[in-house]
């Protein structure tokens, strides 16, 4: 699993998470790191959040699904925003939560999206 949130603490955070429920997980925090980090690691599932400084995570992911080397990739799309702050940007994502979140609909989310029992 890969997870890229331009604040560390929260991509620590979800990183220590996902390792405690036995995922194998990496963070970054820098949206230029990002194509060479999934070429080098091969995640099975991307957390992407949303607002990366001049970045915009539903562009990267919209992106990452038009290549063929990253399109089958699950992305979750995590975000700050309010739902009425969100615009329509035809990204792509296999799944959307929001900040604040709970741990168990994170886990269930990525557990549906990995097709695991």
């Amino acid at each position: 699993m890969l997870i890229l949130d331009d604040d560390d603490s929260n991509a620590e955070a979800l990183a220590l998470i996902m390792q405690e429920e036995g995922y194998e997980a990496l963070s970054i925090i820098s949206a230029t790191d990002l194509l060479q980090t999934i070429s080098d690691f091969n995640p099975h599932i991307l957390l992407l959040d949303i607002q990366l400084g001049t970045y915009d995570g539903r562009i990267l992911c919209r992106n990452l699904k038009q290549q063929a080397a990253t399109k089958h990739l699950p992305i979750i799309l995590i975000s700050a925003m309010l739902v009425s702050q969100l615009t329509e940007t035809n990204a792509n994502e296999d799944g959307m939560i929001n900040k604040p979140f709970e741990i168990d609909e994170l886990i269930s989310m990525v557990e549906r999206l990995l097709k695991l029992p």
